[in-house]
């Protein structure tokens, strides 16, 4: 009789068993889109009395890929911060024609318009107007650069406050896993790996693993994010000349270090990409100004004046393209316009000279004006499509490690299928035998009754 006992007891826990067989095959359908989920499986074993025993559910988790996908993770966003930002500032260069390559074919159309009637008011009036939106242009310009510059330093300060956020929370997870029991730990750890994940998207950092479960992070040369249960929030601090923003740990400039991840691809744009733009069109804009003063010096006005610069005199080309102005004795009276070589009415060399600067060679490149511009414009849209380039190469080399990851993590709906009809089918099968086991049972009662 105990041994019936003992087959309804062995009985009993097979049934349990494929029943959580079931229950683990429908929590993975039901995660089958969550983020950061890793399947799960139920680790079965004998026990002594020859039944199955449940020894626990494990989540397949593959260390060293995890531990790929964070690597590549941070040169996608990188290249991805940089397209985004980039692409910005290309649609701010304007189209074709109608940007400062523009202004400058109606500036130096004015002055051919001059040489063709040198005693013209009208003319001298719609040169200096068109000398004006020239420098209004470079301005404008020069305040859009400014303006990127400014929009990839607060994105810089957020991504900061969002690195220094999720790390509170693999922290807090940190302690949560720790603490846990065995049925809550996995689902800890998705959200720890996902938040990982978020972390290296932003910055590429350093993950330890420690021996409690915890999990250590660091940034940059080694300066801790995360200990255990402790953070080290990352600081923000203002730098001269400029007040951009400097990622600071424990008194460490990091900003330098940050090469790779969203942090990384904003610096490179605001402390690079956007100042080596500016200096180009500070370049172009200071070579115009030097060279028309050269000529228009030379030249006489239609009220006898000589010497007059057309553009306010600068003095270096750093920031040139801000101060480009037309002089002010000029703008106040348009017959300062030089138009004449030698004085005499009639006379147009100087403002022939003047319109064919447009053709002179005379950037340190050799180039002309416009064709300076247009190589301002091609580095800019190459930059952008470069990085737009990269960002595809990247993110399907991440695609690659994510889909070998899935291959041991992943839930795939025809494996989980195929689990569920084996956990049935053994379970109708011990159910089968725990009723026949019962039956006999219930007729051996019957016999002992009679």
């Amino acid at each position: 009789m105990s041994g019936l006992f003992t087959m309804l007891t062995s009985t009993s826990r097979a049934l349990d068993a494929q029943r959580a067989g079931l229950a683990v095959a429908g929590q993975n359908i039901a995660n089958l889109n969550t983020d950061g989920y890793a399947r799960r499986t139920l680790q079965l074993g004998d026990d002594q009395l020859g039944s199955v025993q449940v020894l626990g559910i494990q989540a397949r988790r593959d260390a060293l890929l995890d531990a790929r996908v964070r690597h590549e993770l941070p040169a996608e966003a990188r290249e991805g911060a940089m397209a985004d930002a980039l692409s910005v500032v290309e649609a701010s260069l304007g189209a074709a024609g109608v940007s400062i390559d523009g202004r400058l074919t109606a500036f130096f159309d004015a002055f051919a318009a001059l040489a063709a009637d040198p005693t013209s008011t009208v003319a001298r009036d719609t040169v200096v107007a068109q000398g004006k939106q020239l420098a209004g242009a470079f301005a404008d310009m020069s305040a859009r650069f400014d303006a990127s510059q400014r929009e990839a330093d607060s994105s810089i300060r957020g991504g900061v406050s969002e690195l220094n956020a999720l790390a509170a929370r693999v922290s807090a997870l940190n302690d949560a896993i720790t603490t846990a029991n065995g049925s809550n730990v996995s689902a800890l750890v998705d959200e720890r790996t996902l938040v990982l994940e978020q972390m290296s998207g932003i910055a590429d950092v350093q993950v330890m693993s420690r021996t409690d479960g915890a999990v250590d992070v660091a940034i940059g040369p080694g300066q801790p994010l995360v200990v255990g249960g402790r953070t080290f929030a990352l600081e923000v601090t203002d730098a001269p000349p400029d007040g951009f923003a400097h990622v600071m740990a424990n008194g460490v400039d990091l900003t330098a270090t940050l090469e790779r991840g969203r942090l990384g691809g904003l610096i490179a744009v605001r402390d690079s990409a956007v100042p080596g733009y500016r200096a180009a069109l500070d370049d172009l804009a200071y070579g115009i100004t030097q060279q028309v003063n050269a000529v228009h010096q030379a030249g006489y006005g239609m009220n006898g004046t000589t010497g007059q610069a057309f553009f306010t005199p600068l003095t270096a080309a750093a920031g040139a393209a801000a101060a480009m102005a037309v002089d002010p004795a000029v703008a106040a009276d348009s017959a300062r316009v030089a138009a004449s070589q030698g004085g005499t009415a009639g006379d147009n060399l100087t403002a022939r000279a003047l319109a064919d600067l447009r053709n002179a060679r005379g950037m340190a490149n050799q180039t002309t004006f416009a064709e300076a511009w247009g190589q301002t414009v091609y580095r800019v849209g190459s930059d952008a499509a470069s990085a737009r380039a990269q960002q595809k190469s990247r993110h399907d080399i991440v695609t690659q490690v994510q889909r070998l990851r899935d291959q041991v993590s992943g839930v795939s709906l025809d494996e989980e299928a195929g689990s569920m009809l084996k956990f049935q089918r053994a379970y109708e099968a011990n159910a089968r035998y725990f009723t026949a086991v019962d039956d006999l049972l219930d007729t051996l009662l019957n016999m002992v009754r009679s």
